[in-house]
């Protein structure tokens, strides 16, 4: 008895599963309406034009189909393609483009069977700016470091030093210069040549480079450490006035390339001692200062770092 009851239920069940399917179908396949969020894609828009801010990613379209494409173009939009070859202008840099203008076009990219009742916005803003470029500097971003006794000799050389950049000119007015990825390098020994890619602004701001790397060049050298009297000069001495100085001249120790090591001589320095300062801070001594020095060295130090004088009548 039993057996045949959960026979009945079954059977039952079956029943009522197939009426709903029957149902579902038949309400379907009826027309409906109903208003679908489509993703657009822009063609054609003006070459002698650049996007400032970016335009809406869809349009509200309000459809009239049945009820199984309306499920399927809510669950699967198809991107409509908008041509924006020909926007009007608003004022300034704001255009506008008229979906209804391209009504038609639109209908033909939808699926059979689905009809454009009305568009949910009938325009679409651009913000557009003149296509303008820029010459920048290349501005290169650097973590390095030297194993011991060795050094950089002279300037790292970028090729090129600076680029030509495209872009809206109310953008290019806000960019200075165009920065590397960063170039790590740690208890460097030997000179790098290397290209680095230069880093890219995001899309939105919609910037261009005319090239998208430079070359480094990191002349390394073996450095060593020299010492050489060099004589000072007293600045700023009343036309009348006459010092006599201990020392007449001051030690300079500095850091220079083996290569150029025999180049160091003391018309490398120039050492002068301002009078006017010392009398101006009640100092009794002068104070040298480095002034000038040959591009070749480095971490060049003064000793002593105080110079006795007595002024001679």
């Amino acid at each position: 008895m039993k057996s045949k009851n959960s026979s009945v239920s079954k059977k039952f069940l079956l029943f009522i599963l197939i009426s709903v399917i029957f149902w579902l179908l038949t309400k379907l396949s009826k027309e409906y309406e109903s208003t679908i969020q489509y993703p657009v894609d822009y063609k054609n828009l003006p070459s002698d034009k650049l996007l400032q801010e970016e335009p809406a990613k869809d349009i509200g379209i309000h459809i009239k189909a049945s009820g199984f494409k309306i499920i399927s173009a809510k669950l699967f939009p198809s991107k409509i393609k908008i041509e924006s070859s020909n926007l009007s202008l608003k004022s300034g840099t704001n255009f506008f483009l008229l979906l209804s203008q391209q009504r038609l076009a639109i209908q033909r990219q939808m699926t059979v069977g689905v009809i454009i009742d009305h568009f949910i916005n009938d325009s679409i803003s651009f913000n557009l700016g003149s296509l303008e470029k820029k010459k920048v500097p290349i501005k290169l971003i650097s973590n390095l470091s030297y194993a011991a006794g060795f050094d950089l000799n002279g300037e790292i050389v970028i090729k090129p030093d600076s680029i030509t950049i495209s872009g809206p000119e109310s953008v290019l007015d806000t960019i200075k210069f165009v920065e590397t990825s960063e170039f790590v390098r740690k208890e460097i020994t030997e000179s790098i040549q290397e290209n680095l890619l230069l880093k890219k602004f995001t899309q939105t701001v919609n910037v261009s480079f005319d090239t998208e790397k430079v070359t480094i060049a990191v002349l390394v050298e073996k450095f060593t450490e020299g010492t050489i009297k060099v004589p000072f000069i007293v600045t700023n001495l009343p036309n009348d006035m006459v010092v006599n100085t201990y020392p007449k001249e001051v030690d300079i120790t500095y850091k220079v390339s083996l290569s150029n090591f025999g180049k160091i001589n003391p018309s490398s320095f120039v050492i002068e001692c301002d009078y006017k300062m010392s009398l101006e801070n009640k100092l009794q001594y002068l104070v040298p200062k480095l002034t000038q020095q040959s591009n070749l060295i480095k971490n060049a130090k003064i000793t002593p770092n105080k110079i006795d004088f007595v002024i001679e009548k």
